[in-house]
Formats: C-alpha cells, structure tokens, sequence
C-alpha cells in the first residue's frame, strides 16, 4: 500500500454515513481504523506486534526477491489500540466524530 492522504473528518463521516467499514485513517500510512467490533462502531489505533513484524521483515530480506518498506510494516496493524470513540450506531458515531478533536493526519 503506497503512502495516504489524509481522509479527512467530513469524507470519513460520509463513509460511515454509508457503511464503507472498514476504514482505514492515518497519513503517510494507516495508525487507526473506524470498524464495527464486538457489537459497536469504534474507531480504534492500530497496533503492530513487533515480534511478528521483525519475522516478515527476515523472511523479506532472506528471500532477496521481496522488499521491506514502511508499508509493509503499517499493514500488520490490528485494531487493538486505544478506542478513540465507541458508538452502538453509526448516527451516534458520527454525532461524536463531529464533536472530537479530529487530527489533521486522520
């Protein structure tokens, strides 16, 4: 996955808005996913488990033929992180998206 622009609030309030999920947020690559998990809306940072990342990252480089960037890594991520917003629907979730701080490189 090459590098993202930043989605932006309003393109992901429309996402939700229209149940595109899972959607990825995080500029120059992904850290957060706005997902439906355990019966709620979240939107929720991805986390990378190193151990798992260091072993693609030698089998890349062992193979010769596979390269190790940047986006490799970021697309380990799993949505385990911190919970920045929780919802049980995607109204109340937008409700919140339009009130949160909002960082510039979601």
């Amino acid at each position: 996955m090459a590098p993202l622009a930043p989605v932006g609030r309003e393109r992901a309030i429309q996402l939700v808005r229209d149940g595109k999920l899972p959607i990825w947020l995080g500029s120059p690559h992904p850290t957060v996913m706005i997902l439906a998990q355990d019966g709620h809306l979240r939107i929720r940072a991805l986390l990378v488990d190193r151990a798992a990342a260091d072993v693609a990252a030698a089998a890349a480089r062992r193979s010769r033929t596979a390269s190790w960037m940047p986006e490799h890594y970021y697309a380990l991520g799993q949505p385990t992180g911190e919970i920045f917003a929780e919802a049980d629907s995607a109204e109340a979730l937008v409700a919140l998206m339009t009130s949160m701080p909002w960082p510039a490189h979601w």
